[in-house]
């Protein structure tokens, strides 16, 4: 069973889930549709509702997280119980929404995968964000060619665009009567008025006009619309579908609708139908009435119902994420640390903890990671957790620092990335944070790495960015990575280097490594040297063999700071870095 949820204003919501429902219906899948406009489980009206002087905004809309969710209004209250009720009886795999964001909410509460639909508009408020974000697929009725709103580029890894969804069937042998036109203003209401329209008709006495709207109501519009010359209509998504779908030169009038609904949609029509923001002038009239060219093609109607169905249908089969792993290297000195990571991370994630040493006081401090006693190189450490999480069912690995805290977009956006592109590497941005804070939010990237839009997706050009802070990949791209080049070189000791060389395998073996926005990691602050002088004997051994291996060398910052204090000489032939003092790593007090 997938439940369809059909809001009742206007009746283009039920027209396209009717044709959806049937779709579904052919494909094996039972479906009903819950709606107060004539679905098959009626659902209480709460018409009239509620009273004036309960009508404060902040009652109305929960303080800006729901756009209607009034007090004191029992036929809501009935009309949530009877879906309550139908989803106890029917246990559905799946339910679509369209729309209402109080009702994926509520649906999804009660542990169903939901599927919105996305409508045209100014929709970055929160209760269409929570909508999104928490939806398994979200459906768009318009073609693929247009361009991903700003609303909903967070959210593109799961939006369809199906093309327009009509339920008009053309039929054959119908012929265009150049002077016959149309007019539709849909069950939503219209701006234009009848004595606009009969001021129309005096002025153009050689056309005739077929008004439908408000008492005017047919069931089937196809042949008028396929006998019409032309057709003037309100933007709804509906009409701009039937159009499309009767081939129907057009005049489209947006009319005004929550978040601009049908002005914004309506940008989407140049060249295919001629459109007016307002009402033309008469004298205008004329000439728009004579516009009869045509590319309906392009809105793509051919099977966009069965495109919708299709998107519910695999959420209904398989709704669940890939099972994720988060892995960090630690040791007692980053025990309190990993405590908050540990404890901020989201559910659902598995955690592997690496200890370096102190295994038995790291399994103390964090009981709900499992602790596996590793040994002191880094690298070395790094491939046994990836390992260790694979053994454990991990289908997608996310290396984060121990310093590191996860934000709630850090997995799902790592996650969506990697649906997307599975052959490549993910990395996010870092936040460092102030000595005593301790957040997830509100993120300030360090502005020598890459910090793409949320949602967005960018190809590295420099793989030397590339840090083992925060990074993600499938289990099947580390497999290929150990096939290739056996993960991380444990040939690197102590400090530096390790990660860098990893970057450069990657990029040797045309491993794409893809930057991703919104995957935000917080840094907690721990006292630093800069450069790390205490480091500074690794940090030779490790130049020098990245050199030997790559022809160059890394950390050229800290070695010119240690050469500048006289910590390391650089030697020409052959090229080498030597630490001038082993004992002196503090110089000038440092």
């Amino acid at each position: 069973m997938i439940g369809i949820y059909a809001h009742h204003h206007g009746s283009g919501h039920l027209h396209r889930c009717r044709e959806i429902q049937r779709e579904l219906r052919a494909m094996g899948h039972d479906a009903e549709i819950l709606s107060t406009a004539d679905g098959d489980v009626p659902l209480p009206d709460d018409a009239g509702w509620p009273p004036r002087e309960l009508r404060s905004a902040r009652a109305m809309t929960a303080g800006g997280t729901l756009h209607y969710a009034p007090y004191g209004v029992p036929a809501l209250q009935e009309r949530f119980a009877a879906i309550a009720a139908w989803i106890a009886q029917h246990r559905p795999r799946a339910f679509y929404v369209d729309v209402s964001n109080e009702v994926a909410a509520f649906v999804r509460l009660m542990g169903i995968p939901v599927i919105v639909h996305a409508m045209p508009g100014y929709r970055g408020d929160a209760p269409h964000q929570l909508a999104y974000t928490q939806a398994e697929a979200i459906i768009a009725a318009w073609p693929d060619w247009v361009e991903v709103p700003q609303h909903l580029r967070a959210h593109a890894d799961r939006l369809h665009a199906v093309g327009g969804i009509s339920r008009l069937r053309p039929r054959a042998g119908v012929s265009r009567d150049p002077h016959h036109v149309v007019v539709m203003a849909g069950k939503g209401g219209s701006t234009w008025e009848p004595e606009d329209w009969a001021a129309v008709e005096r002025a153009l006495p050689e056309y005739r006009f077929t008004f439908l709207g408000g008492d005017n109501h047919v069931d089937d519009p196809t042949e008028l619309l396929q006998s019409a010359g032309i057709a003037v209509t309100a933007g709804g998504q509906n009409s701009v579908a039937d159009l499309a779908a009767t081939d129907t030169p057009a005049i489209v009038l947006p009319q005004p609708r929550p978040f601009t609904e049908q002005k914004l949609g309506a940008r989407a029509l140049d060249g295919l139908a001629t459109v007016r923001n307002t009402f033309p002038r008469i004298d205008e009239w004329r000439d728009l009435l004579q516009r009869r060219s045509t590319n309906w093609t392009r809105w793509q109607t051919d099977g966009a119902a069965r495109r919708a169905a299709e998107v519910i249908a695999r959420v209904a089969d398989n709704p669940g994420q890939l099972a994720t792993c988060v892995i960090t290297l630690a040791d007692a000195n980053r025990a309190d640390h990993l405590t908050h990571q540990v404890n901020l991370m989201p559910m659902g994630v598995d955690h592997v903890t690496v200890a370096l040493d102190d295994a038995d006081v790291l399994a103390k401090a964090v009981p709900k990671s499992h602790v596996v006693d590793g040994p002191r190189n880094l690298a070395a450490a790094r491939n046994l957790g990836a390992r260790t999480a694979i053994a454990r069912g991990a289908d997608v690995l996310i290396f984060l620092d121990a310093d590191c805290l996860a934000s709630d977009d850090l997995v799902p956006r790592y996650l969506a990335a990697l649906k997307q592109r599975p052959d490549a590497v993910a990395a996010g941005p870092v936040t460092y944070m102030k000595q005593g804070e301790l957040r997830v939010t509100d993120p300030d990237p360090h502005p020598a790495r890459p910090n793409p839009a949320p949602g967005e997706l960018v190809d590295a050009d420099n793989y030397n960015l590339f840090w083992s802070l925060s990074f993600a990949l499938t289990a099947d791209t580390w497999a290929r990575i150990e096939g290739d080049f056996g993960g991380f070189d444990p040939t690197f000791e102590g400090y530096g280097g390790e990660d860098t060389d990893f970057a450069r395998e990657l990029q040797r073996h045309r491993i794409p490594l893809v930057w991703v926005g919104g995957a935000h990691a917080y840094h907690q602050w721990h006292p630093v040297s800069s450069p790390p002088y205490e480091h500074a004997a690794d940090i030779v051994v490790n130049a020098n063999r990245f050199y030997d291996k790559w022809g160059e060398f890394p950390m050229e910052g800290w070695l010119d700071a240690f050469e500048g204090e006289g910590v390391v000489a650089k030697q020409s032939a052959p090229e080498r870095y030597i630490l001038r003092n082993h004992e002196l790593h503090h110089p000038r007090g440092k």
